[in-house]
This record gives structure tokens, sequence and C-alpha cells, in this order.
């Protein structure tokens, strides 16, 4: 019945959200047939096949709209701004926490493509937007505590360092089991301060007694943390079908942040830290620009640990 869908000449718009392997035939089909698309990420299990359906949105002239939803939550978008402004100076280090809640079903994780493109590119993708900066080398540590986790070649329990050009650091902390609630909390230190976003819970609400302090739990799991950002992506998209808009995330953004995690779970195995290189991934050079307000020219991503604030 698909067909139906992709034959509907009032349909502008397909939104993909199924298991990751079947995200490069829909996404195909979609764009064959004139469809404007927004895929949950990944777009593919791999580069190769995530370059191809993106070339496939560029000769169709369609948009291939990957969806990496803290880019539209409230908090992150403030914090972004902030940074983007200079308001703690030259970045010297980034740090995320991201621990799931619940585990998710063995189900599930036999077919999310592991730890590293599951949950890892989230907080790459978080960190290169933030931080307009790529990095030259990343190193990993990993375990799993989770005996059917590892009967499927995966680890629940990640830490990954990321090096920049311009001396930034960057700390990924990821694990597929917090007890306790939705773990989601971002850190960029400077030069002139420091920016957090800590948890959240519905309320925020604090009671304090003689017995001591009390505090509404934390978000459950990543539909209550980030329904704002989920239906802010999906206006964005309905924005770019109109022409509002342009998509805030593209091809290199999608490409960058797969080849870092490739990199992250390459160096896991090995125990080796692995060095990057960009300039296969890159075909427009001014992907990434930020216009400096002193009538500076703009200047891509790979060349912004230059920019002074």
């Amino acid at each position: 019945e698909a067909d139906i869908v992709y034959n509907d000449p009032e349909v502008q718009g397909i939104v993909v959200t199924s298991p990751t392997f079947t995200h490069p035939d829909i996404c195909l089909n979609a764009l064959k047939a004139g469809k404007d698309v927004l895929c949950e990420k990944p777009v593919a299990a791999d580069m190769k096949t995530t370059a191809q359906v993106y070339d496939e949105a560029e000769k169709q002239g369609r948009v291939l709209f990957c969806a990496f939803n803290r880019r539209f939550d409230p908090a992150l978008q403030s914090l972004e701004e902030r940074v983007k402004k200079g308001e703690i100076g030259q970045i010297h280090r980034f740090k995320t926490s991201s621990r799931d809640s619940p585990l998710p079903t063995i189900e599930y994780l036999r077919i999310s493509g592991g730890i590293f493109h599951d949950c890892a590119v989230h907080d790459i993708d978080e960190c290169l937007w933030i931080m307009k900066e790529l990095p030259t080398q990343v190193h990993t540590m990993a375990h799993c505590f989770t005996p059917a986790i590892a009967e499927l070649d995966d680890v629940d329990t990640v830490s990954i360092t990321m090096k920049f050009a311009s001396g930034a650091i960057a700390s990924i902390d990821l694990s597929r089991l917090s007890t306790y609630g939705y773990d989601q909390r971002t850190e960029v230190y400077g030069s002139k301060g420091m920016l957090m976003n800590h948890n959240t819970s519905p309320t925020n609400l604090r009671h304090s007694n003689v017995t001591g302090e009390t505090a509404q739990p934390m978000y459950y799991s990543f539909p209550q943390r980030y329904a704002a950002s989920y239906q802010q992506e999906l206006v964005h998209f309905l924005n770019i079908i109109q022409g509002l808009e342009d998509p805030r995330v593209v091809k290199e953004d999608t490409l960058f942040s797969s080849y870092i995690a490739e990199a992250c779970e390459e160096s896991h195995r090995t125990g080796l830290p692995v060095s990057l290189s960009f300039d296969h991934l890159t075909s427009t050079p001014a992907v990434h620009e930020k216009v400096v307000s002193n009538g500076a020219e703009s200047v891509p991503m790979e060349q912004e640990a230059k920019v002074t604030s």
C-alpha cells in the first residue's frame, strides 16, 4: 500500500520513522516519486548507502532532511546561540551525558545499528553543531554489563574523547541503562565561563523541610524529554516543504556524524585512537558558515577554530 502514498499527488512530504534497515528503500522510493523526506536518523546503516540516498535527493531536486532532533530542543538552542555569541569565549571543553531509560528491548537493539550509530551520533551531531568545528582524533573506551547486549556484539557503556585543532576536547558519556530516569546533560566550558544544560522534570518543583529536600523525578524517557524538539523539527520540515526555511541539517552534517561514529566504534574495537580527515566528505566548501558580525567573510566549519569571539 506504500505506492498509494508515493503516487498521491497531494502528498508533498513523507516522514520516515520505521526501523533503520527500511530507511534507504523508503527514502529512495519517496524521492523518486517527487516527495520531500524527513527521515529519522540514521538515513542508512552505512555511509555509502547514506551518500547514495542524498545523491538521489539532489538528482530529483528534493529535500532529504535527517532528523537530529536535539538541534530543535529549546534549551540546547539557547545554549548554542549563547556559545555562538561568545559568552563563554574560546571553547576549552565540551561534555555530554546521555543515559537511556528504560533499557531498550533486545528486539530493538538487534536492528538498531549498535550504540555508536543509534546513540552516539546524537551527541556527536550536537557537539559539531555547538562547537562549529570538526575533530581531528577520537578515542573510545567501552564495556558491556548486559549479557544479552554482549551477545549482539554491542556494548552498553561508552566513553568517547574527541580532540580538535583548536585545542578543545569533547567528552561523550553514554549508557543504555539509567535506573533513575532519562539522563541528558550538556556542559560547554570556555575562557570566559561555562554554560550547562541540566536534567529537567515536568515541573522542576522542589520541596525542602527539616528532613531534607525532595524533587520530582526527571523525565522517564526520550518521548517526554524531547517532546518539544520533535514538534519543532516537524514544523521545520513543513516550512521546508513550503519554501519558508532552508534545512538546518544537510548532507554533510549527516555524513560527518556517521563518519565520526564509525571511527569511534573502530577505536573501541582496536583500543587505539583514530585520526580523522574529512576531505573525502566535503562536496560543498561552505556547508557550515558562520557570519561574523564585524563584516568578515563567512568561515567554513572546518576552519572555524580560527574565528575569534
